[in-house]
């Protein structure tokens, strides 16, 4: 099982994607290059931000002309996060998108050979929405 330690420290995205009951998995809402940041810290505080690397393509596989980006190019929030065995609670106190504010973000959590997986469970038009973490390179001091 699980413990907080485990969690604690930061975190590097290296997937974000939909997967489906059938196994298939497809393009996550942030493009197939997003990259983020997750930090547990051990007083009981998180933050998480994710990006999109690269504009959504036109038709012809090139970025919209006039584009600027967006605010579906980055989700970010932060608050207070609790381990309760498989599962990690996420209480937004902040984010990037008001509509998470107050509310409580349940992942399904997996360590697995360096691999820290969350798994939200959707019940839209995919089924889940999943995100691999590796741990970030230590920053380097000056």
């Amino acid at each position: 099982m699980l413990a907080e330690e485990d969690l604690t420290g930061t975190w590097r995205l290296v997937a974000h994607y939909y997967l489906e009951h059938d196994g298939a998995v497809s393009e996550g809402p942030l493009g197939d290059h997003a990259d983020g940041l997750l930090i547990y810290h051990e007083d009981g505080y998180m933050a998480a931000s994710l990006m999109r690397t690269a504009p959504p393509a036109g038709g012809d596989g090139s970025p919209p002309a006039a584009y600027l980006g967006s605010v579906d190019d980055y989700l970010g929030y932060s608050g207070r996060w609790r381990l309760r065995g498989n599962t990690v609670m996420h209480y937004v106190i902040i984010g990037s998108q008001p509509r998470v504010v107050g509310t409580e973000q349940v992942r399904e959590v997996t360590l697995d050979d360096g691999v820290l997986r969350l798994t939200r469970h959707l019940g839209g038009p995919h089924d889940f929405v999943v995100m691999d973490w590796r741990r970030a390179e230590p920053a380097s001091a000056g």
